[in-house]
């Protein structure tokens, strides 16, 4: 019983003290004559940018990572980090010896290859030439046999060896095609055998700048046959650059092909570039899977265009036909522009907010969201339903029901959400 008591005292205290905070906060929002205190701003023509604002890292849009096709010991390096380099250049070199071995071991077995095929190929023509020479001999013993001048063992005789000669014509046509095909099996190995000894050195596979160098004399390298090989340098076209952003998938929705977007480098403060959307992920990147904290993000690269940086860059002694102020890895900030509105009415953001009888309805299934403003005329607010379109960090558009160089209210959020009303007097600064 104490208990209970106890908890309805405690009860009527704490909504005494909620009553009598309330009463403090609506006295000092009133006015010494009554009137509700408010902070406003006039509606206004504007030109309205929606955008997705991320940070990324800029990278080279052509970029070719270099991963040699043999192991080995690399024994030259003929290039440094930074150089420029024209397609075809010598890059790295490596240890040849083993290679050569097997060059001149394949060259071997080519050699002795065609020299059966050529022995197989003299074997048929002696097969052939024994065949006719028995079949000539047969059809003269056949006659002589007739004209009852040979016994007729001859004849027997004369048959067997063209039997034996025709069962002998048969294995000397295989034996010389199978010798064919060993001789084409030791070409393609030193051929193959030659090309490997060719990749022993690595030259470059287009114009471009050495952006990263891991490799050292003497350092043993895996090629691309076993495994994914060891990447030994990278190859980038430093002129055109792109910044590469992950967009949460709440925003990639409004992000298109072609988008154009305001670049800040933070090497470079106070600067802005510009560029477009290039490229836009289909496939998510999922961070935190299997997580409360699950993020799922799209890959997006603007192309940053070289007119924006041009005149930065010859200021600074910068060739832009073979390289931009920028180097891969430098962070930036992307404001990409999904939308714009020109020449429309627009209010702060805080001025719009949802009707009374909406906020109080929403728990019935017909009950429709209303946007509204509530506007100053003649020292009273009127609540003005709207029609609004898209929105920058400051500023909403207003596409119907209000128009320019009208007083909006935009504040205290708790009074323009709580307190006002329509036809309620109001005081301003």
């Amino acid at each position: 019983m104490m208990n209970i008591l106890k908890n309805k005292w405690g009860l009527i205290i704490g909504l005494a003290l909620l009553a009598w905070v309330a009463l403090a906060v609506g006295a000092q929002m009133m006015g010494d004559n009554n009137k509700v205190k408010v902070e406003t701003a006039e509606s206004e023509i504007r030109t309205i940018h929606a955008r997705v604002i991320e940070s990324g890292m800029i990278e080279p849009t052509v970029e070719v990572p270099v991963a040699p096709d043999v192991s080995g010991e690399v024994v030259n390096i003929a290039i440094k980090e930074g150089m420029r380099v024209k397609k075809g250049d010598l890059l790295v070199s490596i240890r040849p010896d083993d290679y050569k071995a097997v060059l001149e071991q394949t060259q071997a077995s080519l050699n002795q290859a065609q020299s059966v095929y050529l022995r197989a190929k003299a074997d048929l023509s002696q097969a052939e030439a024994n065949l006719m020479q028995d079949s000539v001999s047969l059809a003269r013993t056949e006659q002589l046999y007739k004209d009852q001048v040979v016994s007729k063992v001859e004849l027997e005789n004369a048959q067997l060896r063209y039997k034996i000669s025709k069962s002998q014509l048969e294995p000397a046509k295989y034996s010389l095609q199978s010798s064919f095909y060993q001789v084409k099996n030791a070409e393609a190995s030193v051929k193959q055998a030659r090309q490997n000894l060719d990749r022993t050195n690595i030259y470059a596979s287009i114009d471009g700048t050495i952006t990263k160098l891991n490799v050292e004399i003497g350092q043993r390298v895996v090629g691309t046959r076993q495994m994914a090989g060891t990447e030994i340098l990278k190859i980038a076209d430093l002129a055109n650059m792109e910044v590469v952003v992950e967009i949460n998938e709440n925003d990639i929705v409004n992000v298109g092909l072609g988008d154009s977007a305001r670049i800040e480098v933070d090497a470079y403060p106070g600067e802005y570039f510009y560029g477009r959307v290039s490229e836009i992920a289909y496939s998510a990147e999922v961070a935190g899977l299997a997580t409360t904290d699950q993020v799922t993000n799209f890959e997006v690269k603007v192309q940053i265009s070289p007119d924006s940086y041009k005149a930065f860059s010859l200021a600074r002694d910068i060739p832009t036909d073979i390289e931009s102020p920028f180097r891969p890895g430098m962070t930036s900030l992307v404001e990409i522009y999904t939308e714009t509105a020109e020449n429309v009415v627009a209010v702060p953001i805080q001025a719009v907010t949802l009707s009374k009888q909406t906020a109080s309805d929403s728990l019935s299934a017909a009950a429709t969201p209303r946007e509204v403003v509530f506007v100053v005329e003649n020292g009273k607010v009127k609540e003005v339903p709207i029609v609004t379109g898209i929105s920058d960090d400051n500023f909403i558009e207003v596409r119907d029901g209000l128009g320019s160089a009208q007083r909006v209210v935009t504040g205290p959020y708790t009074v323009l959400t709580k307190v006002l009303k329509d036809g309620m007097e109001v005081e301003w600064e």
